[in-house]
Order: structure tokens, then C-alpha cells, then sequence
């Protein structure tokens, strides 16, 4: 079963996963499975702060501080975000 995400959650990049950026966007390959995955610069931004364990607010925090965007959005669209990358595979949660 998998772990929701909330933003007291501890996540990080799953490390399995090679990963690229070509033109401010991250291009991915889920080893595992073989699939390929693209993310805007948002996503890439993410991906980015992503790379050590960290909380999933601090996260929604770093965002808001660099885009125009209400909080309220923002924690929606990155739970959901991160919500899609953990049932990819491409992520690490931690208790």
C-alpha cells in the first residue's frame, strides 16, 4: 500500500532513476521499469530540490518563494505531483 503524501511528509528522489536535463527540463528513466518520464520546469525545479531527504513543506515553501502562486495552489499541485512520481516509482517516502 502506498504512503500518502502530506506536507509533514520526508521524501527524496529514488536514486534507481536516470535522470537528465536537457533544455531546463528533466527528462527520466525508470530503470525498473523501463519507462520514460518529461517535467516542465516546475517539475524540474522540484526534481531539483528533491535530490536530499527533505519535508514536502519545505518544498512548498522554496516554490513559493520563487513563483507567482497561492499557497493553497501550490500545495495541491505539488502533493499531486508528488502523489504521480510515488506511484512511478520515483520516489523515496519516509516514515
Amino acid at each position: 500500500m502506498e504512503k500518502k503524501i502530506t506536507p509533514d511528509t520526508y521524501i527524496k528522489r529514488n536514486n534507481e532513476v536516470f535522470a537528465s536535463t536537457i533544455d531546463d527540463e528533466v527528462v527520466m528513466m525508470n530503470i525498473q521499469s523501463g519507462k520514460y518520464y518529461g517535467m516542465d520546469s516546475v517539475g524540474s525545479r522540484i526534481w531539483e530540490l528533491i535530490s536530499e531527504k527533505i519535508q514536502v513543506q519545505q518544498v512548498i515553501d522554496q516554490l513559493l518563494e520563487e513563483y507567482d502562486v497561492s499557497e493553497e495552489q501550490c500545495r495541491s499541485d505539488v502533493l499531486e505531483f508528488l502523489q504521480e512520481l510515488n506511484q512511478n516509482k520515483l520516489l523515496k517516502v519516509f516514515e
